[in-house]
C-alpha cells in the first residue's frame, strides 16, 4: 500500500513507521519477515525525515517538536550508528524543544492539572500516554536534551492510571457500542503499552490488576461489537500476559473470530468494512490500521527482557517487582 501510494506515509506520520516496525516487537517471526518490516519502516523513515533535514534551524519550531521528537527516536533504532541523518534530526528535535521553553508547552497540555482531576476525559489521557511513550523511549538516548520533568512523566501518568476508574459495556446503556465505552477501551488497550514498550517486553497481572480484570471481563462484549481494531487490540493486551490459542480460551475463541473475518474478507483485512460503512467513509490510515491491528492481535511473541539499558528495564525500576 505504501508503494502504491506514497502520500499515505505523510499522511500517516510516524504511523507509517509503527504500522510496521511493530510486527517486528518481541519476535517469534522469520528473519526474512522482520527484514521486510524493518527495509519499509526504515524507507518510511527516511520520507518522513528528509522535509526536515532541508529546513534551516531556524526555521525549526516548538509546533515541530511533536513530529520531530519520534523521528529522533526512530534515527536512532533503525539508522547506522554513525548516519548523519540521526544526528541532523536530533539536533532539529533539541532545538524545537528549546523553543517551546517547557515541558507542558511542548506536549500541548497542562498534564499537572489533568492528573489532578479524579476522572480525566479519556482522550486526553490518550494524548499523554502517546507523550509518555515517547519520553521513556528518549531518556535511552543521551543526545535528545529533555528536562527532568520529562523522566518524571511517565511514573506520574503510570500512577494516575492506579487509581483511574475504567467502566465497563455493562455500565453503559448501549454497550459495546456505546460512544464513551469505546473511547475507555481505546484508552485500556494502549495503556498496556507503557509497561510493554508497545509490545515488546512482558506484562503482569500486579501491573496494574484493573487492567487486566477489565480486558477479561468486557472480552466478548467487544467481540460482538464488531470493533475488529478495538478487539484485536484486546488480544494484543492478552498476549502480552503470555497468554495464547493453547493456554486461553478467551485467546483462543478470540483468534477463531478474527481469522473468520479474514477469511470472510478474501483474505485480506483491507476488505474488512464494519456495518454500513463503504469505501467513501474510509481514508488512509483507516486501510492500514485494520492489518496493523489485526496481525498484532494474532501473531504469536518472544517478548525480551528488562535490563538496565532498555525500555523495560527503566520502566521496571518504577513498576512492581514481577512475581
Amino acid at each position: 500500500y505504501f508503494k502504491r501510494k506514497p502520500s499515505a506515509i505523510q499522511s500517516l506520520g510516524d504511523d507509517a513507521i509503527e504500522s510496521v516496525i511493530q510486527f517486528t516487537y518481541a519476535s517469534a517471526n522469520t528473519p526474512e519477515f522482520d527484514k521486510r518490516a524493518y527495509d519499509t519502516a526504515r524507507f518510511n523513515l527516511t520520507q518522513l525525515i528528509n522535509p526536515f533535514l532541508a529546513r534551516e534551524p531556524g526555521w525549526v519550531l516548538c509546533d515541530d517538536f511533536e513530529n520531530l521528537l519520534p523521528l529522533a527516536i526512530f534515527a536512532r533504532r533503525l539508522y547506522s550508528a554513525n548516519d548523519k541523518r540521526t544526528e541532523i534530526i536530533t539536533d532539529l528535535t533539541n532545538i524545537a524543544y528549546r523553543s517551546c521553553g517547557s515541558l507542558e508547552t511542548a506536549i500541548g497540555y497542562n498534564y499537572r492539572d489533568i492528573l489532578s482531576t479524579i476522572q480525566a476525559r479519556p482522550e486526553v489521557l490518550f494524548e499523554l500516554y502517546i507523550w509518555a511513550l515517547w519520553l521513556i523511549e528518549a531518556e535511552l538516548y543521551p543526545n535528545i536534551e529533555l528536562p527532568d520533568d520529562a523522566r518524571k512523566f511517565g511514573p506520574a501518568l503510570w500512577k494516575y492510571f492506579e487509581t483511574y476508574r475504567l467502566a465497563g459495556a455493562n455500565e453503559f446503556q448501549a454497550g459495546p457500542w456505546d460512544k464513551q465505552f469505546v473511547e475507555i477501551a481505546q484508552l485500556a488497550t494502549h495503556m498496556a503499552h507503557i509497561p510493554t514498550g508497545t509490545h515488546r517486553f512482558p506484562l503482569y497481572v500486579q501491573d496494574l490488576p484493573t487492567l487486566y480484570r477489565f480486558h477479561r471481563e468486557n472480552f466478548y462484549p467487544v467481540l460482538l461489537s464488531g470493533d475488529l481494531g478495538l478487539f484485536a487490540s484486546f488480544m494484543d493486551t492478552l498476549r502480552q500476559y503470555g497468554c495464547t490459542e493453547e493456554n486461553d480460551v478467551q485467546v483462543r475463541d478470540g483468534t477463531r473470530y478474527m481469522l473468520k473475518v479474514f477469511h470472510d474478507n478474501n483474505d485480506r483485512w483491507m476488505n474488512y468494512r464494519r456495518g454500513n460503512e463503504t469505501d467513501l467513509d474510509i481514508d488512509d490510515y483507516y486501510l492500514i490500521h485494520h492489518p496493523w491491528t489485526a496481525v498484532i492481535g494474532l501473531r504469536a511473541r518472544n517478548p525480551l527482557q528488562p535490563m538496565p539499558t532498555n525500555y523495560g528495564g527503566m520502566v521496571r525500576r518504577w513498576l512492581p517487582r514481577p512475581r
